[in-house]
């Protein structure tokens, strides 16, 4: 038997986020196939079902990352093309409610559509080793195949195989060997810049030609209606003031022992926990302290987004900067690390982590549960 790859890892991860994200599938990991066209479609076409098939037609080799040796795995691109295969509908099938026959065509324009839309929401995903640790992160792009390119795919499948509805994408990078560990470079906590000159603006004209590279926090709905939804998170900075504002970056003055305000936004009555990583600078002899990961919240070690029956409109799963409601505003505090008596300064970023319990796409009845983050809180300051 020929070993775990991560081209087949890639591929099968692929079919099941479009099986877990399309409801009309239901599951059935069977109805979306691997290969190609010619040898599929015909059987996809027998079936009573509405279908899809992944055509991988080409892998380019990316080469080695910047901080990679000759013991690291390099990186591929995949191409592929997905077709859909459906069938006619009647208007007297109860699963119709369009109230009129839905042809062949129309379906597979449904069909893609909804693949577009998955792909356009959900652009990433992470391949796992058997021990279910990250080994890469794979971006999906849509790829744009001029009318040539199209038909030299095609005519590979032979004159028996008429072109049928399709859309390309990218998936990059995947990693070879799939087994082998990395060890990326660490995360930046002090760029050990420097810089001198005369710095002294014209009077009254101290921000003129000034940008803030600070994230703006506006206004955005989360669709809890998926399934696999992703909570978000922003720091409220003077909390229950009426000068109340949003934050991604955030510097905190004062004791950092204070508590901070955050700002949760996802499905009503949901948990999360949330996660810390920290980097630090000590005051004794000014060393570095690398960066700690993925420390829980000692104070909040499990949030639940609230259920509201007071009455008043509650929408649980927005962030808008214009009415910050406090009922879904938690209090966490900064790791103890950071409020040493040692520390100089420091920074860290915050996420919340929900788990979502599901069926294994591959169809053997098992449930299964994925960890979704949240968005990045950064946040940095001096020590006490």
């Amino acid at each position: 038997m020929l070993p775990i790859g991560s081209l087949s890892e890639a591929a099968y991860g692929l079919r099941q986020l479009l099986v877990a994200r399309i409801t009309d599938f239901e599951s059935d990991i069977g109805r979306i196939r691997i290969g190609h066209p010619g040898a599929n479609l015909k059987e996809l076409e027998q079936s009573t079902e509405n279908g899809l098939n992944l055509f991988f037609y080409h892998v380019d080799y990316d080469g080695y990352p910047t901080d990679g040796t000759a013991d690291s795995p390099f990186y591929v691109r995949l191409y592929c093309l997905i077709t859909a295969v459906c069938q006619k509908m009647d208007k007297t099938d109860p699963d119709n409610i369009s109230g009129r026959d839905i042809g062949k065509g129309e379906n597979e324009l449904r069909l893609i559509g909804e693949v577009m839309r998955v792909l356009h929401q959900q652009p990433v995903f992470s391949l796992l080793d058997s021990d279910n640790a990250e080994i890469a992160t794979l971006q999906i792009v849509p790829y744009k195949l001029t009318l040539d390119n199209l038909n030299h795919i095609w005519a590979t499948q032979g004159s028996e195989t008429p072109y049928r509805l399709s859309a390309a994408y990218e998936m990059s990078l995947a990693p070879v060997p799939y087994a082998l560990p990395t060890t990326s470079s660490p995360l930046v906590g002090d760029p050990g810049m420097l810089s001198w000159g005369a710095m002294v603006r014209q009077s009254g004209k101290e921000k003129a030609g000034l940008n803030s590279l600070k994230p703006l926090v506006e206004y955005l709905e989360i669709d809890t209606t998926v399934a696999d939804w992703m909570p978000h998170l922003s720091l409220v900075d003077k909390f229950g003031q009426p000068d109340a504002t949003l934050h991604y970056v955030f510097k905190v003055a004062g004791s950092p022992a204070a508590e901070l305000a955050i700002l949760i936004a996802g499905k009503e009555g949901e948990s999360i926990s949330f996660f810390w990583n920290v980097w630090r600078r000590r005051k004794s002899d000014n060393a570095i302290v690398a960066w700690r990961e993925d420390i829980a919240d000692l104070q909040t070690p499990v949030a639940v987004i609230e259920n509201d029956t007071s009455g008043d409109p509650f929408y649980p799963n927005r962030i808008d900067p214009q009415a910050i409601d406090p009922r879904r505003v938690c209090q966490v505090k900064l790791p103890t690390d950071i409020t040493a008596s040692d520390t100089k300064s420091w920074q860290a970023t915050l996420s919340a982590v929900r788990s979502w319990q599901h069926a294994d796409p591959s169809g053997n009845g098992a449930t299964i549960t994925t960890k979704i983050k949240s968005n990045l809180l950064l946040l940095h300051g001096e020590g006490a």
